[in-house]
């Protein structure tokens, strides 16, 4: 059985990588069909560019930090059977709740750095954790469209964020709305000095290490991915499943807050959202390249980071705009997520396997 266990996950990771390069490879043969970019210019501002800098990987890496985090999230929002995407709204959301209490009380005063972005992750997660629980509930128990009821509250909660922002901590010193600057304790510090690679990559460990754990080695895990994958079964097999459902929706906005907090704290000195920034839908994505198991997160969020980093260096190297080079993530999702790109290997392999146990055991060959 573990013999079987090994060779799905490794058909697993071969669909994610293949499905890569076969992406890439189409997407670099478009561009130098349809433009006046040389493929040595290509190379060099697509291929290589996020790697060039350290700039240019600073911002990758500012890119992959909350990827990480929102794509953990949605493995158990995704893994449960749900599409909840209240974390788009969360990103925008949680971080303006954290400065009314970093601008407006006295809790932040002379507390240490790592008490400071501790707090701050504290707030984030509970808001996070709080907003992911009204779709959730009005899904389990109202029969509510959890996806309707998360896109509508997105816009809701940056509208809300920006009123935050207008009435209680905004710079009126600035020529553009923001707050003021975060105080040293109550910010994630730069690693590279110039770069976006900061403090939060270490939060974005932690919580993938503690998402893996949750998701295959803890009993949560397991009743999440029956109810994901067989409702009826896990309901059959005595299963609350209306309660796990509502457990895994609720890590998941924990873990969107949690992303929110290292983006809106690492990536930028001032509160400065005035619009959604795409990271909730992202982790979407991101989860579904890394097939709703937390263990590819990194690898998946990476490519993603990798994918958006390379159109903007291509975009400001060519006249390739940067919506052509997207496309290489809807045909890296198209081959991920087809349920039957490599079946047929992954079918005969364990069927080889299969065989091979049951001769040893000394059972009928069929």
């Amino acid at each position: 059985m573990k013999k079987v266990q090994r060779v799905e996950a490794l058909f697993e990771l071969l669909r994610v990588v293949l499905g890569l390069v076969l992406a890439y490879i189409l997407t670099l043969v478009i561009i130098i069909l349809t433009s006046d970019v040389t493929p040595q210019e290509v190379i060099t501002n697509f291929v290589l560019g996020p790697f060039t800098t350290s700039r240019r990987f600073g911002q990758l890496m500012g890119k992959f930090i909350p990827y990480v985090l929102g794509g953990c999230g949605m493995c158990f929002i995704y893994g449960c059977g749900r599409f909840n995407l209240i974390g788009e709204g969360i990103v925008n959301f949680a971080p303006a709740v954290a400065c009314i209490a970093l601008f407006n009380t006295s809790i932040f005063n002379n507390l240490p750095w790592i008490a400071g972005v501790g707090l701050l992750l504290i707030i984030c997660c509970a808001v996070g954790g709080g907003l992911a629980m009204v779709p959730a509930v009005g899904r389990e128990k109202l029969k509510i469209s959890e996806m309707v009821t998360s896109i509508i509250m997105n816009y809701m909660l940056l509208y809300l964020s920006l009123w935050f922002l207008k009435i209680f901590f905004a710079d009126r010193s600035q020529a553009f709305l923001c707050s003021p600057m975060y105080p040293d304790n109550a910010s994630f510090f730069q690693i590279l000095e110039g770069t976006n690679l900061h403090a939060g990559i270490f939060v974005s460990i932690i919580g993938w290490v503690v998402a893996c754990l949750m998701f295959n080695r803890m009993r949560i895990g397991v009743k999440i991915r029956i109810c994901g994958s067989n409702g009826m079964f896990a309901r059959y097999s005595g299963l609350n499943t209306t309660k796990i459902v509502l457990i895994a929706q609720l890590i998941g906005g924990i873990y969107a807050g949690a992303a929110a907090c290292v983006d809106a704290f690492g990536m930028y000195t001032r509160y400065q959202y005035s619009v959604l920034t795409n990271i909730g839908m992202d982790a979407l994505v991101v989860a579904v390249i890394a097939r709703k198991k937390p263990i590819f997160i990194p690898l998946s969020a990476f490519v993603l980071a990798y994918i958006r980093t390379s159109a903007v260096v291509l975009n400001l190297s060519t006249n390739i705009p940067i919506e052509f080079v997207n496309m290489m993530q809807a045909v890296l999702i198209f081959f991920v997520a087809a349920q039957s790109f490599l079946k047929k290997s992954k079918e005969k392999a364990i069927y080889k396997i299969s065989m091979e146990e049951n001769k040893e055991k000394g059972g009928a060959v069929v």
